[in-house]
């Protein structure tokens, strides 16, 4: 038994190293065969004006990011392609280091890019605040750099949250919108945000909602046309994430049976006696 569980781990390793090579089977597809979510973001971002600024708050846990990292690409990609000016900013220090990783990957694939990083803005909901009145940006270009000197994120047409437990879209919805005229916008969180964020898209404060990683691989399908979208991005192995989760199930069964098994038998002696 001892040298079992030794090897456990080990077994375990090879399960999921299977998972990843083999073909993956259509029916555990994560895209939903037609998603009005990725229709709403494309409709969204279609109806911003040309070259647009979009503020982008990035504020993903490095926890969950995987989950969302693949949508997330994919709208930055996209919004790229449409020529618009992104102007970067990040209230939690998780954030901040997400941040500049993919800082770095779009300066590297994209020369065109206009990217402007405001850097890390301590505060967290304070700063959001600070940040709807005046921001400062000091690399951007002139016009841009008068405008969100003179209007904050005001001067943007479109704000893009790219959300995590400690600061999401809620806290855009809450903190920036009534601040900002309620500038359309566009949230991508992790699905743990799903329930507190829903009633926000139905009140029409969040546009265009990405919450779970079905509706992520929906839209990361509808622009994969797109020059460098996700090309650089492997998807989740989907046999691999079903056969981990079936382990972590059967273990956790395992380590319940051992706790309700002893006291059914203490139980059943009981009652003999």
């Amino acid at each position: 038994m001892g040298l079992l569980l030794r090897a456990a781990p080990l077994g375990l390793l090879l399960l999921l190293s299977v998972g990843w090579l083999l073909p993956q089977p259509s029916g555990l597809t994560l895209a939903a065969r037609a998603s009005d979510i990725a229709l709403r973001v494309e409709a969204t971002l279609d109806a911003m004006p040309e070259s647009p600024v979009v503020v982008v708050g990035f504020d993903p846990d490095i926890g969950t990011y995987p989950e969302i990292r693949p949508a997330v690409r994919a709208l930055l990609a996209d919004l790229l392609e449409r020529e618009a000016r992104l102007v970067l900013v990040n209230v939690t220090p998780e954030g901040r280091a997400l941040l500049l990783a993919e800082i770095g990957r779009l300066r590297a694939s994209s020369e065109r890019a206009v990217m402007v990083d405001l850097g890390f803005v301590a505060g967290a909901e304070a700063a959001l605040v600070a940040l709807s009145r005046t921001a400062p940006a000091p690399d951007a270009p002139v016009a841009l750099r008068a405008q969100l000197a003179a209007d904050g994120i005001a001067a943007a047409d479109l704000i893009v949250v790219v959300g995590g437990n400690e600061i999401g879209p809620r806290t855009w919805v809450e903190q920036v919108l009534p601040r900002v005229d309620q500038l359309p916008l566009v949230a991508i969180s992790p699905t743990v945000l799903l329930p507190e964020l829903l009633p926000y898209v139905e009140s029409g404060q969040v546009d265009a909602l990405i919450g779970t990683p079905g509706d992520g691989a929906a839209y990361r399908e509808s622009v994969a046309s797109t020059p460098g979208a996700a090309a650089d991005d492997r998807l989740v192995d989907r046999l691999a994430l079903l056969l981990g989760l079936l382990v972590g199930i059967a273990v956790l069964g395992q380590a319940l049976g051992e706790r309700i098994l002893p006291g059914l038998r203490i139980g059943g002696r009981g009652e003999r006696a």
